[in-house]
């Protein structure tokens, strides 16, 4: 992201692409997802492929750089924006009569590049909700270029007159690796660093990693890198720069962690721990921190689903009964749906949307005649929310929530049988 740590001002997922030139033989392709160039002797190295569809742009724009061979493909993690352009990648080396490039990645990726293709329509499905893809449009990768070799935790390679050293951590994922080049003082953490709040506890997602995270960058802070190539947005440029980033972001996850930790010890339970961990105003004013993307409510949702099993403490949740059972009961004790939809009403007013939502769901689950009204209700309400959103993640299931309730209040409704 740009300086202004705006999400509207990274590159769109197709097309717009941004080259910086950071060094001798040190280059950036500045997309939605960042490419990184090392160039050095007879060949290059690079670190993040992008989307399958970035494939040719990014072949492009290296061969406006140089006509040397890829000797090195380095995924940084196996997230669908990172590791999925290496087909035109290899194509590029066969037409030029290159060697092919070797591929190299950390040897958890294979396993999530098969969890993957085992669960294809599911990825399908959530990543069109979290990043609002239209129906028609792919959402997610088919073509898998699995390594060639794999890193369990560290590895160093040549290039040229360069040291590429690979580290592994997790953070994001559990198959992350950063790279070191001592030579020009450069570290490429793809999504390590991504301009916001660190993305941990995605709502859709596998277990993230807070404490892991911050260790790994802290890591990266002790090398003093002059300059640090992200997985999204804007380089760091300055030793200065880097480690006041790194370090800031690092103590930010620390202090969740620690927090989490703390309430658990004293025997607190999840519904507690959410509403009442603090978010200091230090952070909350950070250029590195906003949460445009990932929210310190998710990362606090990760530290719990790592350190604490699924019970929440109260003992009518064990075996629950359904939602639209205890809806039914609930409205038959107050009278009906008409007092639930009314007090809704009460509460958006006085811009209570949560609660109102809440209320609504009572009549979506147990109502009958009120659940046309409800439907409306909650359609806008959560537009209003989507509205005020500052997270991309957050600001797409409210708008995709209103859009499945308005796809099912057309559906219900009689069809034009002339």
């Amino acid at each position: 992201m740009s300086d202004d740590t705006s999400l509207g001002s990274m590159p769109l997922f197709a097309g717009e692409c941004e080259k910086q030139h950071l060094g001798k033989g040190i280059h950036m392709l500045r997309m939605w997802a960042n490419v990184c160039i090392i160039e050095s002797g007879d060949g290059v190295a690079l670190f993040d492929v992008g989307l399958p569809f970035h494939g040719p742009h990014i072949v492009e724009e290296l061969r406006s750089l140089t006509e040397k061979p890829v000797l090195y493909i380095i995924y940084g993690h196996g997230h669908a924006d990172h590791a999925f352009g290496t087909p035109f990648i290899l194509e590029d080396a066969e037409r030029r009569g290159h060697p092919r490039p070797k591929i190299l990645a950390h040897e958890a990726l294979p396993r999530r590049f098969d969890r993957y293709r085992r669960m294809l329509p599911y990825h399908e499905h959530i990543n069109r909700i979290q990043f609002d893809i239209p129906e028609g449009i792919p959402a997610f990768p088919w073509e898998y270029v699995y390594p060639d070799e794999t890193v369990r935790e560290e590895a160093s390679i040549r290039l040229g007159d360069l040291t590429l050293e690979l580290r592994h951590a997790r953070g994001e994922t559990d198959d992350h690796l950063w790279l070191w080049i001592p030579e020009r003082k450069v570290a490429c953490v793809s999504d390590f660093w991504v301009w916001s709040c660190p993305n941990v506890g995605n709502p859709f997602k596998v277990q993230r990693y807070a404490l892991e995270w911050a260790l790994a960058l802290e890591e990266v802070a002790a090398r003093s890198p002059e300059v640090m190539l992200p997985g999204h947005g804007s380089p760091l440029v300055g030793a200065g720069t880097v480690r006041e980033a790194c370090l800031e972001v690092s103590r930010a996850l620390r202090y969740l962690d620690q927090q989490v930790v703390e309430m658990l010890n004293r025997g607190m339970w999840q519904e507690e721990i959410l509403h009442s961990f603090r978010w200091p105003e230090e952070f909350s004013e950070s250029p590195y921190l906003a949460p445009i993307y990932g929210h310190p409510y998710f990362v606090v949702q990760a530290l719990l689903r790592q350190y604490h099993g699924w019970y929440d403490g109260n003992p009518s949740h064990l075996f629950p009964s359904t939602e639209a059972e205890v809806a039914r009961e609930v409205l038959t004790m107050v009278g009906g749906e008409d007092k639930v939809l009314q007090r809704a009403g009460v509460l958006e007013e006085k811009g209570n949307l949560q609660l109102s939502l809440h209320l609504l769901d009572f009549v979506l689950a147990g109502g009958k005649e009120g659940v046309e009204e409800a439907v409306k209700k909650k359609a806008a309400i959560l537009e209003r929310l989507a509205g005020e959103e500052k997270s991309l993640i957050a600001r797409n299931i409210y708008l995709a929530g209103a859009r499945e309730l308005r796809k099912r209040l057309e559906s219900s409704r009689p069809g034009d049988s002339g």
